[in-house]
């Protein structure tokens, strides 16, 4: 039995996104936290005495992020601890937890493919059969199909992480571009039709488009005709339910102009701030914005949905500054390396680049690489290319 968990406790890591972000009546863990928590005390029981120093070498960019956003914390709080440490604290254990675990696992391999399936067909049917699971902890989107009153569409869907049906869509994508890769030739057919029909029917705009993006490129590089065709009936049948017309209705254009704003208000703030906080940031849940107005979280209306700017980058500036930023951007030095020292046409054939790739595209339109419930897979595929 012991034996039996110590081998196979990495599959708490894949239960994030299926345990639905709920409130537990506690001021730091909601219920998707649980499988994090029961996790790193496997980790202490299990894996922590067989890190060596080598390994921990190889961690000193998490080390150094980890570090300032304490140091941060500390200054403004008073206090080493807060979520947004745990949550990094988290990613090390992960980047460390590999080291200890034999590169050949197929389960390891196999587990992301896994979690797509049943993520995809439960947006298809979430869709098709109007399943409302009850809403999340931010009392805004049911997990399941969200109604609207677009016209075109009865709702979009979400599933149960946090962030929304945005975030969903993100999921999917990344999910699926990482299936296509691990998959036989014959299954290809299955991972495009379902990666697309499940992304489309989260209604992510930006998500379906970087999807379809490293689709193309994947299946021109590789000559594959036939899963092109696939892909162009999977857009010829998605057609039927509002396809066009999300890209194309006046009051889609408004969502998009709102997301213009919202960027365009966080950098304006940002020009406007004094060299310390641009330098070292604002800190943690302390400015937000709504629309075209950004400023302390505190200052805004209770009724009022404040959110990040929807773009990552800015949203890691205004959180830990410039020197925050950079310091997070070293985490990828050895993919940013692999990126520009590797042959272009192999580029988009390989899983680890298709999948942060797609981590880091989605995150110019996106808080993405701050939804923990998703970003945890990005620090998977990141070790694999920082071995």
């Amino acid at each position: 039995m012991t034996n039996s968990i110590k081998n196979n406790y990495i599959l708490f890591l894949f239960l994030i996104p299926l345990f639905p972000h709920i409130d537990l009546n506690s001021q730091w863990i909601h219920f998707d936290d649980i499988p994090v928590i029961v996790y790193l005390l496997l980790f202490c029981i299990f894996s922590l005495k067989m890190i060596t120093i080598d390994n921990l070498k190889n961690s000193i960019p998490i080390f150094l992020f980890i570090i300032f956003i304490s140091l941060q914390n500390l200054f403004l709080y008073n206090n080493l601890l807060n979520t947004e440490i745990f949550r990094y604290l988290f990613y090390l254990t992960i980047f460390l937890h590999f080291k200890t675990i034999n590169s050949g696992n197929k389960l390891l391999t196999n587990l992301p493919v896994y979690l797509f399936y049943f993520l995809s067909c439960f947006s298809i049917l979430s869709y098709l059969f109007n399943f409302n699971l009850g809403t999340d902890a931010y009392n805004y989107w049911n997990i399941g199909l969200n109604t609207n009153e677009w016209g075109f569409t009865p709702g979009r869907v979400n599933g149960f992480q946090a962030g929304g049906p945005n975030s969903f869509g993100d999921l999917i994508c990344i999910l699926g571009l990482y299936s296509l890769t691990k998959v036989k030739n014959r299954i290809k057919p299955i991972i495009i039709l379902l990666s697309f029909v499940s992304c489309f029917f989260t209604y992510s705009r930006s998500s379906l488009l970087v999807l379809t993006f490293f689709l193309l490129i994947y299946l021109f590089q590789k000559s594959d005709w036939k899963n092109v065709l696939v892909l162009a009936l999977s857009i010829l049948f998605v057609i039927n339910f509002g396809l066009i017309e999300r890209f194309s209705s006046e009051k889609e254009t408004e969502g998009i102009q709102d997301r213009i704003e919202m960027q365009t208000a966080t950098a304006g703030y940002l020009t406007n701030q004094n060299v310390a906080i641009l330098l070292f940031g604002n800190g943690t849940n302390n400015v937000g914005v709504v629309n075209d107005n950004v400023g302390n979280v505190e200052n805004f209306d209770e009724t009022l949905r404040v959110t990040g700017p929807h773009n990552s980058y800015l949203f890691f500036i205004l959180k830990y500054g410039l020197v925050g930023f950079f310091l997070y951007l070293l985490i990828f030095k050895k993919f940013l390396k692999t990126l520009i020292n590797q042959d272009f046409k192999n580029l988009f054939t390989d899983t680890s680049f298709l999948g942060i790739g797609a981590f880091l595209i989605l995150g110019f339109a996106s808080d993405l690489l701050h939804n923990h419930s998703v970003a945890w897979f990005m620090f998977y595929l990141l070790f694999y290319e920082n071995e």
